[in-house]
């Protein structure tokens, strides 16, 4: 039995048209500075004079200059940015900004942090504002850059489970409030076969439907969606948003792809160029009872006294 839909609330970001107007002065326009160096309360004080580029929920990204940006708010992490870095060194292949500095601060939020990263400007289009416009050909090229990116983070193969720079796991096989934080196999394991257990439990799940047991974990963007990529101007397209990107199964990259809601044929051009195993997908799609409708079970070995 197929658990039920969830329902999308038909929401849209607020964006400054002057974050993109090329006569726009911006913060940092003209000033001399080492963004490696520059203090994370002036780095956060010029964020709040720059125009917005994209402000949607606890994600707000603005103009630093022409060639940077400011992401930060209550739903953003450092570890994201320690993730894109680790990206950068370790795939050349993959293309995303450079971040120059990410960091948290203490807030009152459901995380207790907000945080910020500073990073590149890529110039190009979203690929969620032009994807149902662009040929059949460039979408399947823009599928094939996608695809080999992918290769390549998967191409490193770990024997457990992590956030790159800590913290809980995000993102769509996680729930809206996150889980984890998950250090072990073991552990990563047993908090997704009881969700398994929870939705055979509640007939959303076949009974016959064996335990998960996965061999290794590679890194993943987790959130592959045209919203989340830019096409610069060589048609080149850019990996961005990495907030739920971490060392996960492999299948995790392939579910969260099938699963975004917005646009279906990014997926079906997609799924058949990644990492895509029928019984691992069938496996975790008959967990997603477990996932979204009882988030906050955990297994009894993890609960709190």
């Amino acid at each position: 039995m197929e658990p039920p839909p969830l329902k999308f609330m038909n929401l849209e970001p607020f964006v400054d048209p002057a974050a993109r107007d090329p006569s726009t002065k911006l913060p940092l326009d003209g000033i001399a500075f080492d963004i490696f160096t520059m203090p994370q309360e002036t780095l956060i004080t010029y964020g709040e004079a720059a125009p917005v580029l994209h402000s949607f929920g606890g994600v707000k990204i603005v103009r630093l200059s022409h060639n940077l940006v400011l992401k930060y708010g209550r739903s953003v992490l450092a570890s994201e940015g320690e993730t894109m870095k680790y990206a950068a060194t370790n795939f050349p292949g993959a293309r995303l900004p450079n971040v120059y500095q990410c960091f948290n601060i203490d807030f009152p939020s459901y995380f207790g942090v907000k945080g910020s990263l500073v990073m590149d400007y890529v110039d190009g289009r979203c690929l969620d504002s032009c994807w149902d416009h662009l040929s059949p050909e460039l979408q399947k090229n823009i599928a094939a850059q996608l695809a080999a990116m992918v290769q390549e983070l998967q191409s490193v193969r770990l024997s457990s489970p992590v956030v790159i720079g800590g913290g809980i796991s995000r993102g769509a096989w996680f729930s809206d409030y996150g889980a984890g934080p998950f250090i072990t196999k073991e552990g990563f394991e047993k908090w997704l076969n009881w969700k398994l257990a929870l939705s055979k439990y509640c007939n959303y799940a076949a009974m016959d439907v064996p335990d998960i047991n996965y061999q290794d974990f590679v890194l993943i963007h987790g959130d592959l969606s045209p919203r989340n990529l830019i096409l610069d101007t060589d048609n080149q397209v850019w990996l961005i948003d990495w907030g739920c990107a971490g060392v996960y199964p492999a299948i995790f990259e392939a579910a969260s792809l099938k699963h975004q809601p917005h646009f279906p044929s990014f997926a079906q051009l997609l799924l058949p160029l990644i990492y895509n195993n029928a019984n691992e997908m069938a496996q975790l799609e008959a967990c997603q009872y477990g996932i979204h409708r009882e988030p906050l079970s955990l297994p009894p070995e993890r609960r709190a006294p």
